[in-house]
Formats: C-alpha cells, structure tokens, sequence
C-alpha cells in the first residue's frame, strides 16, 4: 500500500510562515511577507499542546488559538502574547510580560503587535544580524513602550518581539538595541 508523504497546502502555509518567523529573528528590521495576513496563520503555526497564548484585545482569535489545545493564560505567564500596544495602559500591562531566567532564558514571552510600517515613530536597530544599523518607521505604538522595552531587556533575558503589518514581518528579538530618533 503507497502513502501520500505530500505536504498538504495548510501544511506548506504553517511550513513558510514558521520559516518567516524565524528569518524575521534571524535578521532583525528586515521585513519578511507571510502567506497569509494577520495573527491566526502566526498562532497557527506556533501553538499546540505545549504553549500557553494571551489574546485579549480579540476574542474570535482568542477562541480559533484555544482551539489548537494551547493554554489560554494570564498576559504575565503566557508563552506568546498577541496585544495591541497603542495606549499607555496597555504597555503598562505588557510590563509584566515574562523575561526567562539566568538558568532557562528561553522561558520568556513572544510578543506580537499590529503595526504600520513606513511612517510614524524611526527607530535606529543595531546588534547581532544587524550589519552597522538599520533604520526603520513604525506606526501604532505607543511611545512609552520603547523605554518600557529598554527596561525589561537585559540579555540574555528579555522577550522577542514581532512587529506586523498584514502579511508583512518584522522581527526584533531581545538582543536588538533600539534607538528612538
């Protein structure tokens, strides 16, 4: 008897878009294209059994994420967080989000954001995947949460970060310097 080994398309989507993610860390302030736009292909690709998530601004997300058999969690002990991040309170609230240990610091959280690319806040991006500096212009975040940033990140701990607009990615992980301009 043959068996199909075939990747099936929702395969090959989940396949690219985890592939996006990480070129999208790999090479911070590149922007990476999706398959497919918004939050659910990147949960898609990442959740199962083993991650817990944090969606509140969505509901209908929060329910197709829970779906995957992830833990739905509290925005401080969640695995990957998607918020909004355009008012003050909210970045106040993503203060809490977890930065790993000395000994696991791979037990952080993944932050997601909408965003707009192309105008708004210029930001300098150096570090490792960085050649010199890169710069860029990010829209829909507030202002406070950059230095919020700054403070929680203490490589090696500290949360990577996903900027996105529709299909487009950016990645930020925690090793990135960030200069406002």
């Amino acid at each position: 008897m043959a068996h199909n080994l075939l990747p099936t398309l929702d395969d090959i989507r989940t396949n690219t878009t985890f592939e996006e993610l990480m070129w999208a860390l790999s090479r911070p302030g590149q922007l990476r294209e999706l398959p497919a736009e918004g939050f659910w292909p990147l949960a898609e690709s990442l959740l199962d059994r083993e991650c817990s998530f944090h969606a509140a601004n969505d509901p209908s997300l929060d329910l197709k994420m829970a779906a995957t058999g992830a833990r739905r969690m509290p925005l401080a002990d969640a695995d990957y967080v998607f918020a909004v991040i355009g008012s003050a309170e909210n970045v106040e609230a993503l203060s809490t989000l977890r930065i790993g240990s000395l000994l696991y610091p791979d037990n952080a959280a993944t932050l997601f954001a909408p965003v707009r690319f192309g105008s708004g806040q210029r930001l300098r991006l150096t570090g490792p995947g960085i050649k010199d500096s890169i710069t860029i212009e990010v829209d829909g975040i507030d202002p406070a949460f950059w230095p919020m940033r700054g403070k929680a990140i203490r490589y090696p701990l500290g949360w990577d970060l996903y900027l996105v607009d529709g299909k487009r990615l950016l990645g930020i992980p925690r090793s990135t310097k960030i200069e406002v301009l």
